[in-house]
Formats: structure tokens, C-alpha cells, sequence
């Protein structure tokens, strides 16, 4: 029988995964999709893709069982969701695994994560809660990627990167191996990080710079 979860965010990002989970066809493993919940008014009591729009937030209130969680674009606003959801401890945020990637047995996992098409990630990696490895996206050995960290598509992350919590990697950056990338740190689509990059920055180019500070 497939375990059952529901996705907050019937956006872009959540339909993905909601495909993605459909590829997997093992009664082991597989995930069915019981339905979206959304707190944006013209996504209320639709059928999306064959799945249903159970509600907003406040649906999960008494929720018993598997939720995945898809802000993205702010690390910062899915942890408030997050934390409002976990207020109701009966809720389980389970790591998601496309059956399309190629992922290491190796790998130290917080709750929640979740790593999207044709992503491969090499052996003693450890990921924070929450993180985010999108499409076609290559982690290499020993790299460390921190809490509610959104990794776009196409990055290339060197053996013995360190990226730090609440970062957003913009899609096609390269990070050289054992580069050290700050907490809450944007960097830009794109862009060749040959240097380690300090907190709370925007940095982006070939080779990657400082743009600015983030308040």
C-alpha cells in the first residue's frame, strides 16, 4: 500500500513534486498524493492535476500524518510555516526522493528534505532539515548544506562545500570544492564561486562578488 501525504503549496514547485512522486511506481515505496493544501483564495475547493485543494493551513490543524512544505523562494517564510504547522505534533515531515535521482546510501538527512529530478548527491553528505535539491543538481562528497537551504536546478556543489542555513543557490552556479558560503546567504543564477562568500550577502558573477548586504 503507498504511504499517503498531502503538499502544502499547489503552486509550481508543489505540482512538480506531486509528478515526481507519481514516477515511482514500487508499493514499498511509492507516495499517493491525498491532496494540496493552499492558503491562496482562487486555489480553494479546485481539483488541480487529479488532486484536491483540501484548504488552507488551518486544515492541518488536526491533521494526523505526512506533510511536505513548498516555499522555496524564501527560506524565512517557509520556516514561520513550518514552525506554525509543528504546533501540532501529530504531523511527520518524511524526506522525498525522486526515483529518477541518483542518491548514496551515505547520506545524513534532516526532517523534511526533499531532492527533485535527476539530482545526485555523493557519499557523507549531510543535509539540514528542510533543504531543497532541485532538478539535475550534483552534490559532491562531503559537502554540508544547512537548514531551510534552497539548492535550485542545475548547480554543480564541490566535494567539502559548506553552505550554510537559509540560503538560496540561484540555478547553473558552480561551487568550487571545500568553499564556505555564509547563513542566509543569496547567490546569484549563474554564477562561479571560487571564493568563500560570508553571511547574510548577495553575491552573483564569474567569478562570484559581493553585490550587497542583506538587512
Amino acid at each position: 500500500m503507498p504511504r499517503k501525504i498531502l503538499i502544502y503549496g499547489a503552486g509550481g514547485a508543489g505540482r512538480e513534486i506531486a509528478f515526481g512522486l507519481s514516477l515511482d511506481k514500487n508499493p514499498d515505496t511509492r507516495w499517493k498524493v491525498e491532496g494540496f493544501i493552499d492558503d491562496t483564495e482562487n486555489f480553494s475547493e479546485l481539483m488541480i492535476n487529479d488532486i484536491p485543494v483540501l484548504g488552507g493551513v488551518e486544515y492541518l490543524k488536526n491533521y494526523s500524518g505526512n506533510v511536505v512544505v513548498t516555499i522555496f523562494d524564501s527560506p524565512e517564510l517557509r520556516r514561520d510555516l513550518i514552525s506554525k504547522i509543528k504546533k501540532n505534533n501529530k504531523i511527520k515531515y518524511p524526506v522525498l526522493i525522486f526515483p529518477t535521482s541518483i542518491v548514496s546510501p551515505y547520506v545524513e538527512w534532516g526532517e523534511g528534505c526533499i531532492v527533485s529530478h535527476l539530482a545526485y548527491i555523493s557519499v557523507n553528505v549531510k543535509l539540514g532539515d528542510f533543504v531543497y535539491v532541485n532538478n539535475r543538481t550534483g552534490i559532491g562528497h562531503d559537502a554540508i548544506i544547512g537548514d531551510f537551504t534552497t539548492i535550485y536546478a542545475g548547480i554543480n556543489i564541490g566535494g567539502g562545500v559548506c553552505i550554510g542555513s537559509g540560503c538560496l543557490i540561484g540555478s547553473g552556479a558552480t561551487i568550487l570544492p571545500k568553499i564556505k558560503i555564509g547563513d542566509g546567504t543569496i547567490i546569484g543564477g549563474g554564477s562561479f564561486v571560487s571564493k568563500d562568500i560570508p553571511p547574510k550577502v548577495v553575491a552573483a558573477g564569474v567569478p562570484a562578488k559581493i553585490i550587497r548586504e542583506i538587512k
